[in-house]
């Protein structure tokens, strides 16, 4: 537990960051922009709290999808190609989205990108686990963590700057997704320099596949039939899970929460994500530094300790709506120091390398189905009661960190075997 900050990544490491930063900035975009419009799209179709709900499950459940037949896709047909084909699809779904006129377009576009959105989580942490050394793979899966912040943080502005614009918000801010997404498919497929650099990539694989002969291929299946690799899957799922139902939550809702539970403006919602993520972007730059260090697992802890009470005092003070306000920025301030990054680590850390893209889309999954039913009767949990809401949460946030504390502690007696 004592690593030690390695020299500064090479260039080829570095690009590998970038790449899977690419995809992770898109997700989040998708993500938190669904939640932006979602509050748009409830009063100019005159949705009900159900049928709002419908709009981010569906999305959760698409990208539930696409991580599992992704991640299977990857491991059989090439990262490259099937990289690729996420992104183009990524824009096609903005586009239809940011253009929907009606609830069943919106609910086809919400299905295009979401899938395509899965599928790239799995993908891209498998070429980043294969060609990143231990020392080095916290920082790298921090970086691409501080993109998908930056998702965030730009849907966020941007839906603050044409808050005003009520559909035109929703088709500049889906547009840029689709913008982003098509250069970056030009990019990789024109390009032909960067197709110097994928070749390169997939000789270093071929190379770390050859050093490995000595080990024989594991199957998904025989990992799934291993008591010991089971456990495993078992407390990492459950872990992200629970973290992962207040992180969607927010993700996704905040905008609904502020605007229509807590009667603020959307322009205000919208500020208060924005100033949160803001310091969610600042302890992600913080966390590189300490991501593949013995500072790691103390950071973490304390981050589980700060969330837990700042949904409780959310809890406690239910009914003010700027006591919520402060719990969410503390809240956003250090989620990410004990959810996404080490869960991403700790799914790279434990399993063969030939079916890490596999077992990670199918842990991803499990948790995006789960998020999805959850996010379906989310809205109508906020109408029934937002104190017992808040008290869901808080216990999905301790529950998730009692996971985090038992898994380090399978890893420390893994290292000392």
């Amino acid at each position: 537990m004592g690593e030690q900050v390695t020299p500064k990544m090479d260039r080829k490491t570095f690009s590998l960051v970038l790449v899977a930063g690419t995809a992770s900035y898109l997700d989040s975009s998708l993500l938190v922009s669904l939640g932006v419009a979602l509050t748009i799209w409830t009063r100019i179709m005159h949705l009900s709290p159900l049928l709002s709900g419908l709009i981010s499950t569906l999305l959760t459940l698409m990208v539930a999808l696409g991580a599992v037949v992704g991640g299977w896709l990857a491991d059989r047909f090439g990262r490259v190609r099937v990289f690729n084909l996420d992104i183009l699809f990524v824009a096609v779904g903005a586009i239809i989205i940011a253009f929907a006129p009606n609830l069943p377009i919106l609910l086809t576009g919400t299905i295009v990108a979401g899938i395509a959105s899965g599928a790239d989580l799995p993908t891209s942490l498998a070429v980043i686990s294969e060609r990143t050394s231990d020392a080095m793979y916290g920082r790298a899966i921090t970086i691409t963590q501080i993109f998908w912040t930056v998702g965030i943080l730009l849907s966020q502005f941007l839906g603050f700057l044409t808050s005003a614009m009520t559909v035109g918000s929703v088709r500049v801010i889906f547009s840029v997704i689709a913008l982003v997404a098509l250069v970056n498919w030009s990019v990789r497929v024109f390009s032909p320099k960067f197709k110097r650099v994928e070749d390169s990539l997939v000789d270093d694989q071929k190379a770390t596949f050859n050093s490995q002969n000595g080990q024989p291929r594991v199957k998904l299946g025989e990992i799934l039939k291993n008591p010991a690799y089971l456990k495993i899957l078992v407390a990492l799922t459950m872990f992200y899970l629970f973290w992962n139902l207040p992180a969607n939550t927010w993700g996704s809702f905040v905008n609904y929460f502020l605007v229509t539970v807590s009667h603020r403006t959307q322009a205000f919602a919208t500020l208060v994500a924005l100033i949160a993520n803001v310091f969610n972007l600042a302890s992600n730059s913080i966390y590189v530094k300490v991501a593949d260090t013995k500072y790691r697992y103390p950071v973490m802890e304390g981050a589980i300790l700060i969330g837990a009470v700042s949904f409780f005092c959310a809890g406690v003070w239910s009914d003010v709506w700027w006591a919520f306000a402060i719990a969410y920025v503390c809240y956003s301030a250090t989620n990410t120091l004990c959810g996404e990054p080490i869960y991403k680590i700790w799914t790279q850390t434990f399993y063969p390398v030939e079916v890490r893209a596999s077992i990670t889309g199918f842990s991803y999954g499990f948790v995006r189905l789960c998020t999805a039913i959850f996010s379906l009767f989310t809205p109508t949990l906020m109408a029934w009661s937002v104190q017992n809401f808040l008290w869901i949460i808080f216990a999905c946030a301790l529950i998730s960190g009692v996971f985090a504390i038992g898994i380090v502690q399978m890893l420390r007696h893994r290292k000392t075997r």
